[in-house]
């Protein structure tokens, strides 16, 4: 804008001077123009000279109406060249304008330029950072697994080793019992053997003149002693079928167990004729009580449903678990049969009684794994 008004200051001075100096031009032509001098003299040489001013009129006007037309010129010109300054003036203002609004475009693109990098600068921090997190939480997530794992290990290891000494217990335990066993029986067979020579010498010792009474006694007692036996069997081997029925009842769909028929017999006690201590009602208590302990180490038997596993079990008389195996029975699955026997490994056995003992030491047990 000064250089604009500058630039109209320089014309309008222009204009002025321009217009002064064709006023005194034309001045000093008007002036020229009428002005002319005439001498005029009389004859001989002292004839006196006399100058007159003589005026054209139509050179005036002629010199006028040039002068009116230059300055009609003047005028036209001077209007052409405002309307030039007038319409070069709104070319620049509008060029100043769109320059303005270009710059103003290029200053908001510029500024928007640099609120995108600025955002993607955030972004990328933001990135970054939740990069930074996620590598945190990848390495303690690592740690933790690597925790977890050397936990595992020697939770294993323990086991390894608490197994190992059960095993070795397991096995002093059942030597000592197998040579007590036997120093039993080499008594027994000795207490036998002198029992069956003393009653041969008494009875060779007796007399000839009762042999004939005395094998008619015989005759009568082995033939009551034969229908006692009877009747006493049939009488056990009702007792053991319902001991049995009973001992599967209590231990459901997981396990079950029940004396065998020569267990049974041996439970209920044949030897010399005398009564076993333990009733079923003891054997029953005593399995109910094995059975609870191994289901409380069973934590995953729903994985195993629809599968068996009959497992055969000793114990010893504090309760220790002497060997757990299976059966040899075809449908046993393996895998139920390994988690079975894992979990009756972990398993704290109860102490049985001393005559519930010696029933199970007797029978044995067998239990039945079927998961549903």
């Amino acid at each position: 804008m000064g250089k604009t008004k500058e630039k109209k200051d320089n014309l309008r001075r222009s204009l002025l001077t321009s217009v002064a100096l064709h006023v005194l031009l034309i001045g000093l032509i008007i002036i020229g123009s009428l002005v002319s001098v005439v001498k005029l003299g009389g004859g001989g040489e002292e004839g006196t000279v006399i100058d007159a001013v003589m005026v054209d009129p139509g050179a005036v006007v002629e010199q006028y109406n040039q002068m009116q037309q230059q300055e009609t010129s003047a005028k036209l010109a001077a209007k052409e060249r405002k309307e030039k300054e007038q319409k070069q003036e709104a070319e620049l203002r509008e060029k100043q304008e769109q320059e303005q609004k270009r710059l103003q475009q290029l200053e908001q693109e510029r500024i928007q330029s640099e609120r995108d990098a600025q955002e993607q600068q955030k972004q990328a921090e933001q990135q970054q950072k939740q990069a930074a997190e996620a590598a945190k939480k990848a390495k303690e997530e690592q740690k933790i697994a690597e925790e977890a794992a050397a936990k595992a290990k020697a939770e294993k290891e323990k086991l390894i080793k608490e197994q190992a000494a059960a095993k070795e217990k397991a096995e002093a335990e059942a030597k000592k019992q197998a040579e007590a066993v036997k120093a039993k029986a080499a008594a027994e067979a000795k207490a036998k053997a002198e029992a069956d020579a003393k009653a041969k010498a008494e009875k060779e010792a007796k007399e000839k003149a009762d042999k004939a009474a005395k094998a008619k006694a015989e005759k009568e007692a082995k033939a009551k002693a034969e229908k006692e036996a009877k009747a006493k069997a049939a009488k056990e081997k009702a007792e053991a079928a319902k001991s049995a029925s009973s001992v599967d009842d209590l231990l459901g769909d997981l396990t079950a167990s029940g004396p065998s028929k020569q267990g049974g017999a041996a439970a209920a006690g044949q030897g010399g004729g005398k009564k076993s201590g333990a009733s079923n009602a003891d054997v029953d208590n005593y399995a109910g009580k094995v059975k609870a302990a191994v289901e409380s180490r069973f934590y995953d038997s729903s994985t195993y449903r629809g599968r068996t596993c009959e497992l055969q079990f000793k114990i010893a008389s504090d309760g220790f678990l002497i060997s757990i195996t299976p059966n040899g029975n075809p449908a046993n699955d393996p895998a139920l049969c390994d988690a079975a026997i894992r979990a009756a490994k972990l398993s704290k056995l109860p102490k049985p009684p001393a005559d519930v003992y010696e029933a199970f030491k007797k029978q044995g047990s067998t239990i039945i794994f079927n998961p549903k």
